[in-house]
């Protein structure tokens, strides 16, 4: 799989969205719409999600909540799984454990201060030189969630490293945000580091590329 191969959903069936290219893909869907997120996982993840190798940057939910959710949708664990969590309950586990906290086979979560940028670059970059490749998919939920820590000029550069970071290492990330949660302004900006930005309206999503 590359970086740029089509998407289908999990019953193999295209779904006419042309991702060739695409490493770094921002994602607008609400965030408590149960239908986006299934739409998502079915329709925007590269074929075979279970041979991945994922990174998941968490600002809004607990590892617990990450897997349950892979779990309902796409069925098998990623084949590799490290989950950056800025959720509290993982840090006092994390810190009560020394190190990171296991999730069973091939899964494991970090912590990070939801604020500390610097730390999250780190931690993502230290992924990539270990396990980038078109086989690794990094997923970032959520730019709105981390828009409630840092401001938006700050975020910017953060995202422009991190996007950079990603196409170097070959690899693919998805950076969702709820654009009902953010000004024509913000989602402007922001949609201008990306290659490509995926919509989701109406039930079906939209392309747009740079």
């Amino acid at each position: 799989m590359s970086a740029g191969d089509a998407v289908g959903n999990s019953s193999g069936e295209d779904v006419g969205m042309d991702l060739d290219g695409v490493s770094n893909l921002l994602v607008l869907a609400p965030t408590m719409s149960s239908a986006a997120r299934r739409s998502y996982y079915e329709g925007l993840l590269p074929e075979r999600p279970s041979t991945l190798d994922v990174l998941a940057v968490e600002y809004r939910r607990s590892p617990d909540q990450w897997l349950d959710e892979w779990q309902q949708y796409v069925g098998d664990r990623p084949r590799q799984c490290t989950i950056v969590s800025t959720d509290e309950t993982t840090r006092s586990a994390a810190a009560a454990s020394g190190g990171p906290v296991t999730y069973g086979p091939n899964t494991a979560a970090c912590v990070e201060n939801p604020s500390d940028l610097t730390g999250l670059g780190i931690t993502v970059s230290e992924y990539l030189s270990e396990h980038g490749g078109s086989n690794t998919v990094v997923t970032f939920d959520s730019l709105t969630a981390l828009l409630q820590y840092v401001e938006l000029q700050r975020a910017f550069r953060f995202l422009h490293v991190l996007a950079n970071r990603v196409k170097t290492a070959e690899s693919v990330a998805h950076f969702h945000m709820d654009p009902a949660a953010h000004d024509d302004r913000e989602v402007a900006t922001l949609s201008s580091l990306f290659d490509a930005v995926a919509e989701f309206e109406d039930g079906e999503w939209s392309l747009r590329r740079r």
